[in-house]
């Protein structure tokens, strides 16, 4: 049995029908069917043509007319197809009474062959291209009539026809949609503008009622590249042409056309849509749509709503710096702190190691010492055992370049991490490491340091930096101890003073004998070339030995090491002072002056700092004279080295004075901006002031260290000195004392009274009182004070200081004679106010005349109005 669909009748499948009709379910069924017929073939078609045209001819020779048209509304493939059967049936064959007419566009039939055409090869750069459409219209039909296209006159007054039929008849065109329709349509038509306005219509009833129609006119015509590309169309349309010049720069076009095309209110179009696109663009580290949209209106707003929706911070910030580079404007800082909040700095954080967004940021933001703050910690929270330890260092790095010193301070970070990181630290960062708050565990790094092989911890040097952050107890003890050890390997031995020396480089110098004896230095010195690392180092112990060590090292140094090269003295000279300080070297110059290579060592210490340098300052000025000496060095390259102890100084005190040379004084003297030159000068004035004046009356006469001294350095004022010159000067014109000062230092001691400004005229007033008052002058007394007399003396005061002081019987002594002669002015003022010069004038003439001779004193006798006998005679 078969049921209605020809298939066999069973009663299972009947009652599973009955089933589900009683549980009213539907029950669906899903059947294909393909019907065939078959199509005649071309040879077929064209008989039957024929015996249509036979027909025709029989038929009073009536004539069939076949119009095809519409064939621009087919498909390129089915265009194919129906030319190819007009070709075959009407072109191949001929017929009497048919006739076929096709309208066809032909741009249309060449775009639906465009596949076919063929390139030619040819001689210049482009290809020729053989048009195949062409050629097939050619071969097709016989004669081709070409229609030009209709000419639409007075179209506008068409345009606002249609207008007012689809808006009403009080409706209006406004003037920039003709000028759009104008100027953006190649050839006006009826169909055209009826196409144009259904659309009008169509979109006006859909957008938002504020958009102006000349937005929706542009809309239109740029519909097809806005949907191809919308943001780029939408911020840059290249689909303006001649209008260019009046909606380029229209501030309001892009929110209008954004509105259009995707349908949003014309507030939120711009918003909504570009804050969508730059959310998702700064989320993949890109700023096109950004580029874009600078110099747009709501390019600020955008940018704002977009960063408080961004999801990946490192990309925002990286797309942000392409796209802002060294922008500092206001609007530009305000995104950057936007950003920053988005960051959401405190919460739960991935920020557990350095990215190259986080200095970035740090960068731009005004909230730096807390976003600072934030990183430090979240990279301290995450430092471990084998974390990135150079990844930090250059993190840190980074962010202090954004970051003051005095905020870097306010955090104090103390994370432990291993010896290992941490000499990596050290290493890396010499001059700064304690600023990247990583410590180190001080017995771990002891320990760690003492289980290096003796190669691995004579090559660690390290020490200088880590000693001010790590105590090293056994570290150090170990570097004694192998230095004891390996005497015998000198490549070790070598690396090994060096680190001996870090270890007491502000402790220096060593006790050498501690380490090395005698013997090991001189073997040491013999097994050694000069030009060997560790040689200078060994010469220098040997110097350092050379007073107390044996024989065979002063041997050594007395006749093996000859004249050493500049370069030998300067590597001596930068480790000597680890053996022997600078200031015990300068002392033993006098023992050691055989040895003309100490000196030029010396020489070299004194121009140029090698570290740390020891002298005892006070020493060192006592033998001033003996190192001045040695070193041949002028006083004030000698006194400039010194002053670097200038504070030491204090310990020198007024007994101390009579050990400085006068030498030194004189050099200070010199030198007097140096602060050891004005400590010391001051202590001298001092040490002047405190001696008495019978001390000085000692002095005056014995020329000794007190005297020599105030003759090189004086201060201001000395009253016990004064009073101890006036006294000597005043004993002497009193006949009290049988020796007066010494002329020479009489002289001396008036240089001292004048640079200290004092009025010498009250000495030699007193005596001239003193010989007028007590008739006490003689001969002697007369030359030792005489030109003191004539020069402060003011002798023209007294009206009887000629015949008082200059008696005629003392002038028969030449020496007087002199004296009078070479202060002639001033006794010829005396002459004029002497109550009886006649004494005095008459010896004069008669020592004339006695010595006729002497053209000297008849001119002297002239020039004080004194007749001789060739006056007389005249």
């Amino acid at each position: 049995m078969k049921d209605k669909y020809k298939q066999d009748f069973t009663w299972e499948k009947c009652l599973s029908e009955f089933f589900l009709i009683y549980k009213d379910d539907i029950k669906e069924e899903t059947k294909f069917e393909t019907i065939s017929e078959k199509e005649p073939s071309s040879r077929q078609f064209k008989d039957w043509i024929h015996e249509i045209d036979n027909d025709l001819k029989q038929n009073n020779d009536i004539v069939l007319i076949l119009v095809i048209d519409n064939m621009d509304r087919l498909p390129k493939q089915k265009v194919q197809e129906l030319w190819a059967a007009i070709h075959s049936c009407f072109s191949e064959e001929k017929y009497t009474n048919i006739r076929i007419i096709v309208p066809f566009d032909r741009l249309h039939i060449r775009n639906a062959f465009q596949s076919e055409n063929l390139v030619r090869q040819c001689d210049c750069k482009d290809n020729a291209i053989t048009v195949y459409a062409d050629d097939f219209i050619n071969k097709t039909f016989y004669i081709v009539y070409t229609v030009p296209p209709p000419i639409l006159s007075g179209w506008m007054h068409y345009f606002k026809d249609r207008w007012r039929e689809a808006f009403g008849g009080s409706s209006n065109v406004d003037y920039s949609v003709l000028q759009i329709y104008d100027m953006l349509t190649k050839e006006q038509s009826p169909r055209k503008i009826i196409a144009f306005i259904n659309q009008f219509v169509t979109i006006r009833n859909l957008c938002d009622e504020r958009i102006e129609d000349k937005y929706i006119a542009l809309y239109i015509f740029g519909r097809s590249k806005i949907i191809e590309n919308p943001l780029e169309e939408i911020l840059n349309p290249s689909y303006l042409q001649g209008l260019k010049f009046l909606y380029s720069d229209d501030e309001n076009m892009a929110s209008n056309i954004s509105s259009l095309y995707y349908q949003l209110s014309l507030d939120k179009a711009m918003d909504v849509v570009f804050t969508r696109e730059v959310t998702a663009e700064l989320d993949d580290n890109n700023v096109k749509v950004l580029d874009q949209l600078r110099g747009n209106a709501n390019y600020w707003e955008i940018l704002n709503h977009s960063i408080t929706s961004v999801s990946n911070i490192e990309n925002a910030t990286l797309a942000l710096e392409k796209h802002f580079g060294d922008e500092n404007s206001h609007e530009a800082s305000l995104i950057w702190d936007a950003l920053y909040r988005r960051s959401c700095p405190g919460s739960a954080t991935q920020d557990k190691q350095y990215e190259e967004y986080h200095c970035i940021l740090l960068k731009h933001i005004s909230e730096k010492k807390d976003y600072y703050e934030h990183l430090l910690n979240a990279y301290h929270a995450n430092i471990y055992d084998g974390f990135d330890l150079p990844n930090y260092i250059n993190g840190v790095d980074k962010l202090h370049e954004f970051i003051s010193e005095e905020d870097r301070k306010t955090l104090n970070f103390n994370t432990i991490i291993t010896p290992e990181q941490y000499l990596q630290l050290v290493e890396s960062r010499k001059d700064n490491f304690e600023e990247y708050g990583l410590v180190v565990d001080d017995e771990k790094m002891d320990d760690y340091l003492v289980n290096l092989d003796v190669n691995e911890l004579a090559d660690m040097k390290l020490y200088p930096l880590l000693k001010n952050e790590v105590e090293l107890p056994r570290y150090k003890e170990q570097i004694k101890q192998l230095v004891v050890k390996n005497t015998s390997n000198i490549q070790v031995e070598t690396k090994l003073f060096y680190r001996l020396k870090e270890i007491v480089k502000d402790n220096r110098p060593i006790d050498i004998s501690i380490y090395l004896n005698d013997n090991d230095i001189y073997n040491m010195l013999n097994a050694l070339s000069k030009d060997d690392e560790l040689y200078p180092d060994v010469f220098g112990m040997a110097i350092s030995r050379y007073s107390s060590g044996n024989g065979y090292i002063r041997g050594y140094l007395q006749n093996s090491v000859g004249t050493l090269t500049e370069k030998q003295i300067e590597k001596v000279s930068s480790c000597i002072e680890y053996y022997i300080c600078y200031g015990d070297l300068l002392l033993n110059l006098d023992n050691v002056s055989s040895m003309p290579y100490v000196a030029d060592i010396a020489r070299k210490l004194t121009t140029y700092k090698y570290g740390i340098s020891k002298m005892n300052i006070k020493d060192s000025l006592a033998n001033y004279d003996n190192i001045y000496g040695n070193l041949n060095l002028d006083s004030q390259v000698i006194l400039g080295r010194w002053n670097d102890w200038s504070k030491y100084t204090t310990s020198i005190t007024l007994a101390d004075v009579p050990s400085m040379s006068i030498q030194l004084i004189e050099d200070m003297k010199n030198s007097p901006k140096l602060q050891i030159s004005k400590f010391c000068l001051e202590l001298c004035a001092k040490y002047l002031e405190s001696l008495n004046q019978e001390t000085w009356k000692q002095s005056l006469v014995s020329d000794d260290y007190n005297f020599k001294l105030l003759y090189v350095y004086h201060p201001k004022s000395l009253a016990f000195f004064v009073d101890a010159f006036k006294e000597k000067m005043r004993d002497y014109a009193l006949s009290n004392s049988e020796s007066p000062i010494p002329d020479e230092l009489a002289e001396k001691a008036m240089i001292i009274l004048k640079d200290m400004k004092y009025d010498c005229s009250l000495i030699y007033k007193e005596v001239r009182d003193i010989f007028i008052n007590n008739s006490c002058v003689n001969k002697e007394k007369l030359k030792y004070f005489g030109n003191g007399l004539f020069l402060y003396g003011h002798l023209e005061e007294d009206k009887n200081s000629l015949n008082k002081i200059f008696r005629s019987e003392f002038l028969d002594d030449s020496e007087i004679l002199k004296i009078a002669s070479d202060n002639k002015d001033v006794v010829k003022h005396i002459l004029k106010k002497s109550v009886d010069p006649s004494d005095f004038m008459n010896k004069l003439s008669a020592l004339a005349k006695t010595h006729k001779d002497n053209d000297e004193l008849k001119s002297l006798c002239a020039y004080w109005g004194i007749k001789t006998d060739e006056d007389e005679s005249k």
